[in-house]
């Protein structure tokens, strides 16, 4: 069985844990619902005709009993993302006349588009002979009796034809069957040669521009002058990869890895056959990078034949295959970063890193298409005299865990690279359009999300009469009273955080935008909550320096941040950041207003999905005990970790302050 089987086998187990107790009419079929972001309960209680048979653990699915007829209607609700038949799997045999490369499971990376087109790999061997299934773009001789680099012992021709034999119709196709194939003939008709030969070969390689160097070759012996080809090769970009050697006699005893494989510049590679057990031919040592086939591997070979040869120096060119894969795939990357990609992408055969396999078994690279961001959305967070206006994206994305950053574009331009799931800038008075895509730890961008528009709006200020000069100069207004600063233009009466709000206001603890209003569901920013805090407490201070890079004195909250951190209230980053304008979650707010009003906390689980690792779980518990924030009725405090609004802040803190406005 192939390794890609092998990996969807055990992914199979895990899906389909749960035992299946209900029998249903023959005439019903099963199938495979899957939810955008989560299973809808609501909609599968709402077809009697359904029956729940699994639910996955790592994606709202869940597998269904039910008729044809209703799964048109299925396919109709807003949250499903896809419903099909489940289906019968049977083990593939292997249509390849190399079994390594089913072994590996290539074609998945083939079937990407991944073929090696562009490489350029450099076999340093014995040469590489004319053959039907090969396509030689070039090399050289380093040998002093031809001045052919055609293969005149066979093992070269091997090697080569495990990367990049091309002939589809007697299924002889190498790992990286398009890529530019170049023969570098190091070694005699014996298979020996000189080190100062492979030395010139590799350095010619070098000259070329090479991308990957084959070396299916090696000695016991340590040379300085090798050593500073091939590390000299690795600082220019190329990837150099080398049997780790084959033991002569005596297989029960282990062989430590051979020359230049044992150099940290090099990649090495052992053998395995087609159960993953280490050949008992195989040199082992600390130096193993990875594993691959390296017995009874059919390949080309001298007069146009094809022959079955084992050996690491049959591991080693499917390692060298797959570099190429990486390679064609990875463009951005260089040589040490596409070398980590694939040690963590090795499929491992012990549980850490082992003298025997190194990190695994190489495997082709498969991108994952990561999904599009959701849920754009954005806020003014304040204005100025001049219009412009600091704003802030907010997004959410199911995938978060597999992000690098998050690219912002405006108006069709990319502006900027961000980690988080918000972004911030200061806006003149114009229209504009933002969109979003996300970045895979390997490089890969999502699509764009869907377009978010936004208008900075400038105020027309009509020039103010001029009185005649016979006119008395207007009386000025009054300051306003409190009870003035509570009405805000979208907050009405019946608003249900209203009274909370105007009791902070009227308080003097909140206040509104200069275009009248509260923006109630805008979130609350780490420096807002803070003031806030401040001013509820009657805390005496003024801006002043800090000691984190984005928070300067002239700050509005300045004083008040330096003086919840010296409190311990609330700290920054490890980077040396506050994050003032970022969002508080739930939880965070919960930690924060117990820390400042000496609330207490409780131990005891009160929340069904508050746990011991929630941010701040004592300080939820205990304000749930004083009343002050509730759950629903299903048990759960709901998403800790969700952004708190304007006014969900106005009413939990108003209630921590004022008893009677408690709901």
């Amino acid at each position: 069985m192939t390794i890609f089987l092998k990996r969807f086998s055990i992914l199979f187990v895990l899906l389909f844990f749960f035992q299946v107790s209900n029998v249903f009419a023959s005439e019903s079929t099963e199938y495979i619902l899957i939810f955008d972001e989560e299973i809808d309960y609501e909609l599968l209680h709402s077809l009697e005709s359904i029956d729940v048979v699994e639910e996955f653990t790592f994606f709202p699915g869940v597998v269904i009993v039910t008729d044809d007829r209703s799964v048109e209607t299925i396919r109709s609700w807003p949250t499903v993302s896809s419903i099909e038949e489940n289906q019968e799997l049977i083990v593939e045999s292997s249509t390849y006349a190399n079994w390594g490369i089913s072994h590996l499971a290539i074609p998945s990376s083939w079937n990407l588009g991944y073929t090696g087109k562009g490489v350029k790999v450099a076999v340093v061997d014995s040469g590489i002979a004319p053959h039907p299934a090969l396509t030689i773009r070039g090399g050289v001789s380093m040998v002093d009796y031809t001045t052919s680099y055609f293969d005149d012992n066979g093992h070269g021709t091997h090697s080569a034809g495990i990367i990049a034999a091309n002939q589809a119709s007697s299924h002889h196709l190498g790992v990286a069957y398009d890529v530019d194939l170049y023969s570098v003939k190091t070694l005699d008709s014996s298979g020996n040669g000189r080190l100062n030969d492979t030395i010139r070969g590799i350095e010619w390689a070098i000259k070329e521009n090479m991308d990957i160097i084959n070396l299916s070759l090696g000695t016991s012996t340590p040379s300085s002058a090798l050593k500073s080809v091939v590390d000299y090769a690795y600082e220019q970009g190329i990837i150099v990869v080398a049997a780790a050697g084959n033991k002569s006699k005596n297989t029960a005893t282990p062989m430590p890895v051979e020359y230049p494989a044992k150099y940290g510049s090099v990649v090495a590679v052992s053998a395995v056959d087609n159960r993953n057990r280490i050949a008992s031919f195989s040199a082992t040592g600390p130096e193993i990078e990875f594993s691959a086939p390296g017995v009874s591997i059919s390949s080309t070979y001298l007069n146009n034949r094809f022959a079955s040869l084992s050996g690491t120096s049959m591991a080693t060119p499917f390692v060298a295959g797959v570099f190429a894969l990486y390679r064609e795939a990875y463009p951005h990357l260089n040589g040490k970063e596409i070398r980590k990609l694939a040690q963590r992408d090795a499929f491992p055969l012990t549980s850490s890193r082992d003298e025997r396999y190194g990190y695994g078994l190489i495997q082709p690279p498969t991108k994952i298409e990561l999904s599009v961001p959701r849920s754009l959305r954005g806020t003014t967070i304040s204005t100025n005299s001049d219009d412009s206006a600091l704003y802030s994206l907010q997004w959410s994305h199911q995938q978060a865990d597999r992000v690098a950053a998050y690219q912002v574009y405006r108006n069709g331009q990319l502006i900027a690279t961000v980690r988080d799931l918000y972004f911030e800038e200061t806006l003149i008075p114009g229209d504009y359009v933002y969109t979003l895509t996300a970045v895979s730890k390997d490089g890969t961008e999502s699509k764009k999300s869907s377009s978010l528009s936004v208008l900075i709006p400038k105020t027309e200020v009509e020039p103010e009469p001029v009185p005649e000069p016979s006119e008395p100069e207007p009386e000025p207004k009054p300051e306003p009273t409190p009870e003035e600063l509570i009405h805000f233009s979208d907050v009405g009466e019946s608003f249900w955080a209203g009274p909370h709000i105007s009791y902070l206001a009227s308080n003097r603890i909140v206040s509104g935008y200069a275009d009248g209003s509260f923006k109630p569901s805008a979130p609350v920013r780490r420096g807002q909550a803070v003031a806030m805090i401040a001013r509820a407490l009657n805390w005496d201070t003024t801006q002043m320096e800090t000691n984190f890079s984005d928070v300067d004195k002239e700050y509005f909250a300045s004083g008040d941040i330096a003086h919840a951190i010296e409190l311990g209230i609330i700290s920054g980053f490890p980077d040396g950041t506050f994050k003032p304008n970022a969002p508080i979650t739930r939880a965070q707010m919960a930690a924060i207003l117990g820390k400042a009003f000496s609330l207490g906390t409780d131990s005891t689980i009160v929340f069904e999905d508050v746990t011991t690792s929630t941010t701040g779980y004592r300080e939820i518990n205990q304000l749930a005990k004083l009343g002050i924030v509730t759950g629903y009725d299903d048990g759960r405090f709901y998403q800790p970790s969700q952004t708190l609004t304007r006014a969900q802040f106005s009413v939990i803190l108003s209630r921590v302050l004022n008893v009677d406005l408690r709901d």
